[in-house]
């Protein structure tokens, strides 16, 4: 080898050496690099990577009524989620088939995405079994909280629903959700290589269950109610209808039923205006169920007694250039006869002659004008104009019912009043809320009151459909036009009220119902007295209020009706199909089914009568 390729090899070895020299360099840069200038930085890399935090929901506190039964529950589910980033694409197609959608909507989901994602929330067991047997790496299974309400459309209106994230969305739900919410646990998650979760995780934070709320609410009562409610809806092809149920002594809710209902277990079924609850969102003109407080005006100026008389015009009555007319014309009436004869007349020339001011003062004394303070979000305040714009015809028209609106809820507890001896109690729907309570009449004008109303369900008066055999009861009829879109009243559209106390001589009730736009009749001694007596026919045995039975045949319908709530036969309310129909083979019942879904009606409403081989007809909706 001679000198020139001598060197070469000598620059080929120099060469090599110093890349290797070099290379020995840089990797002592980069070690130190990554094990002092970036240690910190990349050891928590890899503990991210090893471990993921989880925020997981806690238990939604449950809704329950003054015994304890369980209104709303919130029960566990699987879900199926993934860490995005690390899901193979080779497994998007299978795994969209065993979720059930579309590789489309699954790449969607997945697609340019890091870190944890739902792929499906609230599923079958079933379906989360089949998921995680496909043992895809990133794929996960969690268990979240499904509100579930054991009476669905019973209740559905006044407790609301709750969204798949677990907050409130409509009604008490809504309103209480910060309490029925509780707070959020914090888990962290070990995974091996493939991204598998390891079974060792650890609790950062425990999720703190939300509270109970119990309310005054009956359950039986409530499906008593809604019950009463859809038969009369149904039978008098109406637009729909709301029934509240209160205990006067202490203001307590024990039904508030609208018709018709929707199942919050499925709301996104529904249009939202079905969510609301009418009974406390919706305002009427309360017609002839308005009297009996122009009356109590009347007594408490000290300028009329139940016995005085008053000229009725024979039905007919000009103020200013506005007619009033009674159905009936009537001449002499005294002022129990006028709330028996339901005179518009006489009622009207009692405001006239109390004035405005105090029979303003009256209806504000009994709730009207202002939201009832039960603890609902949503309620109406009704509408009483200010009494310095009342004029005479306003004055006459407000007397009997026109030209005011209220609630439901309102009415009930105005007519509560004269149920308890004159003492206005706001409406409670939690058995540890508050008692308020102020006087509003004297208790012997609230006793002559009651006895009017007496009279007006006697069989002369126009709410004699209401009255329950056994029992002796008070009550008002009111059939008020709706008011048309141009400011006027419509000519075909009506709504009909009762409004009623039972027994009168121990009040332990008081309810109202009003039906929308019946088609059959128009008149609320038709339409709406005959909900009141059904629905106290079955409650006041149920509460154990005895009997003054003048018909001995009546006795075998007491004994039903007390015997049924007490067996909480009103729990096939918000059956399934397959639970009634297992309910039904048990008893030997032959069972005739419409519609799909839940039990939302039925006949007959007595069940303890059915015997074996007798028939049940019930209606489901969804």
């Amino acid at each position: 080898m001679n000198d020139k390729e001598q060197l070469f090899v000598r620059r080929r070895i120099e060469f090599i050496a110093g890349l290797l020299a070099l290379a020995i360099l840089l990797l002592v840069v980069r070690v130190v690099d990554l094990q002092w200038l970036q240690g910190d930085k990349l050891s928590n890399m890899a503990e991210k990577q090893r471990y993921r935090e989880f925020t997981t929901q806690a238990m939604r506190g449950p809704i329950l009524d003054h015994k304890g039964r369980v209104l709303a529950e919130s029960v566990e589910v699987p879900s199926i989620a993934a860490v995005a980033d690390e899901v193979p694409a080779s497994s998007i197609a299978l795994l969209a088939e065993k979720l059930g959608i579309s590789v489309k909507r699954l790449h969607k989901k997945l697609y340019h995405r890091t870190g944890f994602v739902w792929l499906a929330r609230q599923i079958s067991p079933a379906r989360a079994a089949r998921v995680m047997a496909l043992d895809i790496a990133g794929v996960r299974m969690e268990t979240e909280w499904r509100r579930y309400q054991p009476l669905g459309p019973v209740t559905g209106h006044l407790l609301g629903f709750v969204g798949i994230d677990g907050n409130g969305l409509e009604g008490m739900e809504r309103r209480w959700n910060s309490a029925l919410k509780g707070e959020a646990g914090i888990r962290q998650v070990r995974r091996d290589a493939r991204g598998h979760s390891l079974p060792d995780g650890v609790w950062l934070r425990d999720a703190v269950a939300g509270k109970a709320l119990t309310l005054t609410l009956d359950a039986t009562i409530q499906s008593v109610a809604y019950a009463a409610l859809a038969d009369a809806v149904h039978e008098q092809h109406a637009k729909g209808g709301s029934v509240v149920v209160l205990r006067p002594a202490d203001g307590a809710v024990l039904a508030m039923a609208n018709w018709p209902g929707y199942n919050p277990n499925n709301f996104g079924k529904y249009h939202p205006g079905e969510w609301r609850n009418r009974a406390i969102t919706d305002v009427f003109e309360p017609g002839s169920t308005m009297k009996p407080f122009t009356i109590a005006a009347a007594l408490q100026s000290g300028r009329w007694q139940p016995d005085s008389l008053i000229f009725c015009e024979n039905g007919s009555m000009k103020i200013a250039d506005y007619t009033i007319h009674d159905d009936h014309k009537e001449g002499w009436l005294d002022v129990t006869g006028i709330l028996m004869r339901s005179s518009n007349i006489g009622a009207a020339k009692l405001a006239l002659d109390v004035g405005s001011n105090k029979l303003y003062s009256m209806l504000e004394g009994v709730g009207f004008g202002r939201r009832s303070g039960a603890g609902l979000s949503g309620e109406s305040r009704g509408i009483v104009l200010a009494p310095e714009r009342w004029g005479p015809v306003e004055t006459a028209n407000i007397a009997f019912g026109q030209g005011i609106a209220v609630t439901p809820l309102q009415l009930a507890a105005a007519f509560s009043v004269l149920a308890n001896k004159g003492v206005y109690t706001v409406p409670r729907l939690f058995v540890d809320q508050e008692k308020k309570q102020k006087r509003v009449l004297t208790p012997t004008i609230a006793a002559q009151i009651l006895t009017m109303l007496e009279f007006a369900t006697s069989a002369n008066g126009t709410g004699n459909g209401a009255v329950p055999a056994g029992y002796r009861i008070g009550g008002k009829t009111g059939t008020a036009q709706k008011p048309g879109p141009h400011g006027s009243y419509s000519k075909e559209k009506y709504m009909a009220v009762f409004a009623g106390i039972a027994p009168i001589d121990d009040p332990q009730l008081v309810i109202v119902v009003v039906v929308d736009e019946p088609q059959n009749s128009i008149y609320g001694g038709t339409v709406a007295a005959p909900v009141f007596r059904h629905i106290a026919e079955s409650v006041l045995p149920y509460l154990g209020v005895p009997v003054r039975i003048e018909d001995p045949t009546a006795w075998r319908k007491m004994a039903i009706a007390a015997e049924a709530p007490a067996r909480d036969e009103s729990a096939i309310y918000g059956m399934s199909m397959r639970e009634i129909r297992r309910y039904a083979g048990k008893h030997g019942i032959r069972l005739h089914v419409h519609g799909s879904g839940w039990v939302e009606r039925y006949k007959p409403r007595a069940l303890l009568t059915l015997e074996q081989g007798d028939a049940l007809e019930v209606w489901l909706h969804d």
